[in-house]
């Protein structure tokens, strides 16, 4: 890439660059030169195998070679070029919220189970830390009968929830407000029937082995509770006592330490719950009945 007044074709281009992530050790480097491509040159990713033989223009070649820089450099992928998918939904990223992972799916698909038996109608669901927003909008992009309460801490994970709402044309059924769970009363009028979360469950101790992409350019308050992983647990699990009319809680799991979660819910009470592994037979959702 570094080669003077050299005119780079697209096919060109994409396999340097794609040697040069397999170098540095990078999962899927070839989609990773692929991806970056289709977003300076803002086509789809097919139609880059369609124009094998088009030349680059220089400012579409500086704009590209910055991108790999900082991909590089770790940066993650999604803040590069801005956007993700979630359960087949576009969603708008940055570095203010943690980047969706396919794993979250699986709460949602798991509270549309749950929802199609519900005969209350319209279903009112919490979402605590919702971050993007991919959790309430995909739900209620898909259960036209739930209204949803989206809440963060952070007022600029907020703001890009509901660019993500109204992108995927729900925002008239989700309110986002600012609420620090750890601190804060339940919001007022606040009466839900089902609460869902991914909260921040990774430990302080294992914050520190993270891969450089979320120990750099992720948010830290989104990923570690900066203590045993366990303070969210506690707090949600605290607030659905309290919660009179919520009868159902699903909370997305690390993998790795069921045990003491499952410890803590019967400490405060709730005694009908299951765990429902991933796809990597992982424990990744608790289901709480009350």
């Amino acid at each position: 890439m570094n080669e003077k007044n050299k005119h780079w074709t697209v096919v060109e281009i994409l396999k340097t660059t794609s040697d040069y992530f397999h170098r540095k050790q990078f999962e899927n480097p070839r989609l990773n030169a692929e991806l970056l491509l289709c977003h300076v040159l803002k086509i789809e990713r097919v139609q880059l195998y369609l124009q094998f033989d088009r030349r680059l223009l220089q400012s579409e070649l500086s704009e590209y070679r910055e991108l790999v820089r900082r991909r590089s450099q770790y940066e993650p992928l999604q803040y590069l070029t801005g956007q993700t998918e979630f359960m087949g939904l576009p969603f708008e990223v940055s570095s203010s919220v943690l980047i969706p992972r396919p794993e979250t799916e699986m709460l949602v698909e798991t509270a549309l189970e749950i929802l199609t038996g519900m005969k209350k109608k319209p279903v009112q669901i919490w979402d605590i830390g919702t971050g993007s927003g991919c959790i309430a909008v995909s739900i209620a992009a898909r259960c036209p009968n739930c209204q949803l309460l989206a809440t963060d801490i952070s007022e600029q994970a907020l703001h890009l929830a509901e660019k993500n709402a109204d992108r995927n044309q729900v925002d008239g059924r989700i309110r986002f407000e600012v609420h620090d769970v750890l601190n804060d009363p339940p919001p007022n009028s606040v009466e839900v029937d089902m609460l869902v979360s991914n909260p921040p469950y990774v430990t302080a101790e294992e914050y520190k082995g993270l891969q450089p992409e979320i120990v750099q350019f992720e948010p830290k308050l989104a990923v570690t509770d900066f203590g045993d992983g366990l303070v969210f647990y506690r707090r949600i699990f605290s607030l659905l006592k309290k919660l009179t009319t919520c009868k159902l809680a699903l909370i997305e799991l690390s993998g790795t330490r069921p045990d003491p979660i499952l410890e803590l819910a019967r400490a405060a009470g709730l005694r009908q719950f299951e765990i429902k592994n991933d796809l990597n037979d992982r424990p990744r959702i608790i289901i709480i009945r009350k």
